[in-house]
């Protein structure tokens, strides 16, 4: 979906919708449960490989003309299928993020990065987010991201502080991790 929208001349960004994520310009693309939808009028089933869905959805596969790091390195011929109950928890997942996040910081705009699929925002140069899991830690999480930390016991990643998502059962738990990491970097700085 990206690879499209950059294609179009769009941003490279992506945003969370209930059930799925979208695009954030041409061509508006939405995930949805397990089908895409395009400009809101027509529903496209997951499946097949990856050139069969873009050629569905009317879209060219492949990565955004300009480089671009990290990308998700899927070829036109991989399988495009998706556990439906792994796609419901992310989607719920990033849901409750992309809300808590709203709250900590309501003139923010989460962003759905495509690279690392990670909700986010960016306060003072810190990254906080919600990954739906990684090599880091396989189950979805919270995370902030800042190298200018102390060293006490909430720091517990390598590159700030993670939560996994079963700590993080609500909005209010989300901005309450969230608001203690900025009190402590604010406090150390």
């Amino acid at each position: 979906m990206a690879g499209p929208q950059r294609r179009a001349g769009g941003r490279f960004t992506l945003r969370v919708t209930p059930g799925g994520f979208a695009t954030t310009g041409a061509p508006a693309l939405r995930l949805d449960g397990t089908d895409l939808v395009v400009d809101e009028g027509r529903r496209v089933a997951i499946a097949g490989t990856f050139a069969e869905l873009a050629d569905a959805l009317g879209v060219d596969c492949g990565p955004p003309p300009d480089p671009y790091p990290d990308g998700s390195e899927v070829a036109p011929a991989d399988d495009t299928s998706l556990d439906p109950t792994a796609a419901r928890r992310i989607a719920d997942w990033f849901l409750k993020a992309d809300a808590a996040l709203r709250v900590m910081a309501p003139r923010q705009t989460p962003i759905l990065w495509p690279e690392h699929f990670d909700v986010a925002i960016l306060l003072d140069d810190i990254s906080y987010g919600a990954s739906p899991g990684d090599g880091f830690h396989a189950t979805p999480y919270a995370y902030v991201s800042s190298s200018e930390h102390d060293d006490s016991d909430f720091w517990n990643a390598p590159f700030g502080a993670i939560r996994d998502h079963e700590q993080m059962r609500s909005v209010d738990d989300l901005v309450s991790f969230w608001s203690a990491a900025r009190a402590l970097l604010t406090s150390h700085h």
